[in-house]
């Protein structure tokens, strides 16, 4: 019993220096290079060298409209794919100097993008959510993040404010943690995702994959999955050694979900796809070959919410001990002590423990400073919101990583 014990409290000392260490590494990382400044190349793209994809299903027609009137802003070609739907997206298509190409059947996402793609004759194509805004100059200004090694850049994304703050705050939250993290691994022109809602590739490197049943039928261990075509695009582009990045001069605005309920299933969505697409990558690989930033980001990512539920069950299981032996009182005071306390097993360096856990304090303020920094209003709310859609994404990606078997369907739009 005292063995299993002592390995029981080694154990949850290990694992609990190991979420200090890299969590501390993974926040001093982003906030180094959140202070690179952003690479701008050197090339001659015009606007006439890209043309937009934007396919439409069911669309909310006032959103659908300001997104057109945006695209028009940009003086580019575009072209609307119909995903068995039609009207009233051919009108304001056509009103607005695009064109519009009706599909009788719903063929999903990425069915309608390989549609799309077929058309192309420019260089360079862009894939645009029907509920995305782009702001003025957006193409011209990614198209000068391209040099003849990138074949992907995508735009820094915000949620569209609405009234609902239990799914407005929140979203807005995970999509200011994604721009940190993807900042600094497009320091190293290597991503892990290009958002989906506006992503900019070399038709000529994508149009095959985007056409292939790779694509339109992604497999995980042989099973149809329904994988986003974000990551399964950024992860093909990775694969061939071209450089990915985003411009976090280009902001873009999209809708977020309809209800707080939506946004969990969204987020076990993304969880899914993202556990699929790092075990597919340690397969094959791939994991390894797009520099240590992106390896070191992957396993922090995706191993985090399992290293954290293993210390949480340890911590309960000496607590139920220690509750058991000497009472629920003088159980809470040792457990209370044994958080500011050096374990007698680690008082021959306690030195180097004890300044641990102050990295660890001082990065997670770190990581508070750079969320609020990157927001302009109610920092306080999207914080105190924020916070409780971190506690959502711990369990949903439990969860995820738990039922990979049932992403075959798609939980929301």
């Amino acid at each position: 019993m005292v063995v299993y014990s002592h390995f029981l409290y080694l154990a949850y000392i290990y694992i609990s220096i190991i979420i200090s260490v890299s969590s501390s590494l993974y926040i001093l990382l982003i906030f180094y290079f959140y202070k690179k400044k952003e690479k701008t190349e050197s090339n001659n793209n015009t606007k006439d060298s890209l043309t937009i994809i934007i396919p439409v299903y069911n669309e909310d027609k006032e959103l659908f409209e300001k997104c057109i009137e945006a695209v028009k802003k940009q003086k580019t070609k575009f072209i609307v794919i119909g995903n068995g739907c039609y009207s009233p997206y051919k009108e304001i298509t056509e009103r607005n100097e695009g064109k519009f190409v009706y599909l009788q059947k719903n063929v999903g996402k990425k069915g309608a993008l390989a549609a799309g793609i077929k058309l192309i004759k420019s260089e360079y194509v862009m894939f645009l959510d029907s509920d995305t805004i782009l702001p003025n100059k957006a193409v011209e200004k990614i198209l000068g993040k391209f040099d003849d090694k990138t074949a992907g850049v995508g735009a820094e994304v915000r949620i569209i404010k609405e009234k609902d703050k239990f799914v407005y705050y929140p979203s807005e939250m995970l999509q200011r943690l994604r721009q940190l993290s993807f900042k600094a691994m497009s320091y190293f022109n290597r991503v892990m995702v290009i958002n989906g809602q506006c992503a900019v590739y070399r038709t000529d490197i994508i149009r095959d994959f985007v056409s292939s049943d790779d694509f339109l039928n992604s497999k995980f261990f042989g099973k149809k999955m329904i994988i986003g075509d974000d990551i399964t695009i950024t992860k093909y582009v990775n694969g061939l050694g071209y450089k990915t990045k985003m411009a976090q001069d280009v902001v873009v605005l999209t809708k977020g979900q309809s209800s707080f309920k939506n946004l969990v299933k969204q987020s076990i969505r993304w969880s899914r796809s993202g556990y699929i697409n790092f075990i597919n990558s340690f397969k094959d690989r791939s994991i390894f070959r797009n520099g240590p930033l992106y390896t070191f980001s992957m396993f922090y990512i995706y191993t985090l919410p399992f290293l954290v539920l293993a210390e949480l069950i340890l911590r309960g299981g000496l607590l139920a001990r220690i509750i058991f032996r000497r009472g629920i009182m003088e159980g809470g005071i040792i457990l209370i002590r044994s958080l500011f306390v050096v374990p007698r097993v680690l008082q021959s360096f306690s030195a180097v423990y004890t300044g641990l856990k102050i990295i660890s304090i001082l990065s997670a303020a770190i990581m508070i400073y750079l969320i609020v920094k990157n927001m302009k209003k109610d920092k306080i709310r999207i914080l105190s919101y924020g916070s409780i859609m971190l506690l959502v994404m711990f369990l949903t990606a439990i969860y995820a990583m738990l039922s990979l078997n049932k992403h075959d369907r798609w939980l929301t739009r």
